[in-house]
């Protein structure tokens, strides 16, 4: 009975030695080890697109000023431009914290939903109101920014599935919580909180530079002089 006795003792005091070399680690691994996986939503919305033909050039030429994807953007000073393409991105991410005891009177905060909303809203097309209709200059500059409201859509629809595997990744990536009682479960909670949103925005963000980045292959000096050229060309034939 002795032995078996110390045999206890020595054991507990092995444990109490692991958890003091690892830190919080340890309850980390103990919390996740109980919870489970964060219930994922990702909802999207692409608008409803108008169309605008009475706006004049400068006031397409000021929205365009606005327009994000046009900043630092050379040689288009120049380039009179018949249409443009304007739309608002919105992206949402909203995190439900939930608390489970741990070891030690440890808490332990996690995520258990993560919904994230991704989308645009407001998309309108500007046509100058200069631009004859049914014109070769005007049915270019419509199916040109018709181009752009396509990239927007196909981009969205391409990341969303991505979207979905970076948040179900990230209790792996970011993970959880560990506080001693509960005094400040809801200043952590929010770090987390704050934490899951920073790790989903910055993917986001990278998805935004590269969608922009084709949206300028269209709106490129190279590209609007060669559709110039296309209206030349048929004006010459008829």
């Amino acid at each position: 009975m002795r032995k078996v006795f110390f045999a206890l003792i020595f054991g507990l005091l092995f444990a109490d030695l692991v958890c003091a070399n690892n830190g919080l680690d340890y309850y980390k691994e103990e919390c996740l080890g109980i919870i489970e996986k964060p219930k994922i939503s990702v909802k999207y919305s692409l608008g409803r697109l108008r169309y605008d033909f009475k706006k004049n050039r400068d006031f397409i030429e000021q929205e365009k000023k606005k327009n994000a994807v046009y900043e630092n953007v050379e040689n288009l000073e120049n380039v009179e431009i018949d249409g443009l393409t304007s739309i608002r991105n919105t992206f949402e991410v909203n995190v439900e914290a939930k608390q489970v005891g741990v070891s030690d009177g440890y808490q332990c905060v996690y995520p258990e939903t993560i919904d994230v909303y991704l989308g645009y809203f407001a998309p309108i097309i500007y046509i100058a109101n200069d631009l004859p209709k049914d014109s070769c200059r005007y049915n270019l500059a419509l199916r040109h920014e018709k181009t752009h409201m396509q990239i927007y859509i196909e981009s969205l629809i391409y990341i969303l599935p991505q979207l979905k595997q970076k948040a179900t990744k990230s209790l792996e990536d970011v993970g959880v919580r560990i506080v001693k009682g509960d005094s400040n479960i809801e200043f952590v909670a929010k770090e987390l909180y704050e934490e899951y949103v920073k790790y989903l925005k910055d993917f986001v963000e990278n998805w935004q530079k590269d969608m922009f980045s084709e949206q300028l292959k269209l709106d490129s000096y190279e590209n609007y002089m060669i559709e110039s050229r296309i209206c030349k060309e048929i004006d010459n034939l008829e």
